[in-house]
């Protein structure tokens, strides 16, 4: 299932929940590796229907990252442990997508509801929304784990897509990275970040179902690639890394 999907406009009061479980490799592209990949996925996969040519065959991602007081998801501690729980908003989309994400080596488990930017407010007020609203199994994550905005992470995200075995798989370059730290419950379309995270890599993202995709294994072996573990978030918050300090990680 591609869980990448907007509401339209005229029907932002339509009920959107999904879950998904899939595999996700991640590696680290240097701006040379980045045209290699960057001209293999337009030869071998179609645009990401979401992508606009105005942007390079690519869309805008706006993400506010929620933690608890002690920062457990940064630390990966309990009660949180590798679930991050994040509110995501596509360029000036009208729409909000409240997401659960938890990863287990490249295992990836996703739960996500889209909610109208108008209910925003809904999502730390118990009683704000009436009954049956899609956001409540995530209102009720920030109410359990007392959670607070923690990082607001604005990317430009390169997508292509394809199909094996009925089922979509993607590949993403995520650049223009920029993220801060924030306590506000607000998800602006832009980024007013200083400075960029990572201002010479950019971070390429396979996402599949079971086993690896033969044309993902093509890409594998035609172009040498450096895997990462590297967290948007993490980065957001670790302030003092510098960019020797991320190659050191690799």
């Amino acid at each position: 299932m591609d869980l990448k999907l907007f509401l339209p406009d005229s029907d932002s009061e339509n009920v959107y929940h999904a879950q998904d479980q899939r595999t996700e490799l991640k590696f680290i592209l240097t701006p040379e590796l980045r045209d290699q990949v960057t001209s293999w996925a337009k030869n071998y996969m179609q645009p990401d229907p979401h992508c606009t040519t105005a942007r390079g065959d690519s869309y805008e991602i706006n993400t506010l990252y929620l933690d608890t007081a002690a920062q457990d998801m940064f630390h990966k501690t309990s009660p949180l442990g590798n679930t991050k729980f994040r509110l995501r908003r596509y360029a000036a989309e009208q729409t909000i997508w409240l997401e659960s994400k938890h990863k287990q080596n490249s295992f990836v488990q996703k739960n996500r509801s889209a909610i109208p930017l108008a209910q925003l407010h809904c999502v730390k007020h118990p009683l704000s929304a009436g009954t049956n609203w899609p956001g409540e199994w995530f209102r009720n994550r920030v109410l359990q784990y007392e959670l607070q905005p923690s990082a607001l992470v604005h990317y430009q995200r390169f997508a292509r897509v394809s199909r094996y075995q009925n089922q979509t798989i993607r590949l993403t370059i995520d650049s223009q990275i920029a993220g801060q730290k924030t306590s506000n419950w607000e998800i602006p379309p832009f980024s007013d970040a200083p400075l960029q995270l990572l201002p010479d890599v950019e971070i390429l993202e396979l996402k599949f179902h079971h086993s690896l995709p033969p044309l993902f294994k093509r890409l594998l072996l035609e172009i040498p690639l450096i895997s990462t573990g590297i967290s948007k978030y993490r980065t957001t918050l670790s302030s003092e890394i510098s960019q020797t300090g991320l190659m050191d990680r690799i």
